[in-house]
């Protein structure tokens, strides 16, 4: 299936947080730089069985990370464009933030960036995110998938 960019409008329809569809819509108003971790899908990629409603998000070296419900279950997965595996990554809006920020964040040299950058996107999680990068990546992962969009 062939996965190309939406627009703003087109991701807030879809339900993202406004904040995240600007900043995937438009990454270079945030930072010149960003545009290097969040590129625009345009690939085709291999979809399973019992997907529906796929929504790609962001792209980064023709990978793209998609929201998809699958089997009745809403999944945020990383696609590879000549590949059929796939990866879970989160099961909430606020865990497929969490691989944004910290895609962003292992870059920055400083806690400020790393938090202005949560609040650019909604993450709300940008302190209990810091501490658990801080110690070990696989308790960071761990808590990616268990987030949910509660308030918090």
């Amino acid at each position: 299936m062939y996965l190309g960019p939406l627009t703003k409008e087109e991701l807030i329809l879809f339900g993202l947080d406004p904040r995240f569809a600007q900043v995937l819509s438009d990454p270079a108003e945030y930072h010149s730089e960003l545009p290097f971790h969040v590129g625009k899908p345009h690939w085709d990629y291999y979809i399973p069985e019992g997907v529906a409603e796929v929504v790609p998000l962001w792209d980064v070296n023709a990978d793209s990370f998609v929201r998809w419900v699958r089997d009745g279950t809403t999944e945020y997965v990383w696609l590879f464009h000549d590949d059929p595996n796939w990866v879970l990554i989160a099961t909430s809006e606020q865990g497929i933030m969490a691989q944004l920020w910290q895609d962003w964040s292992q870059f920055q040299t400083s806690d400020d960036e790393c938090r202005r950058f949560a609040e650019a996107i909604g993450f709300r999680h940008c302190e209990q995110a810091l501490v658990l990068l801080g110690s070990d990546n696989g308790e960071f992962r761990k808590w990616q998938l268990e987030l949910d969009d509660g308030a918090g």
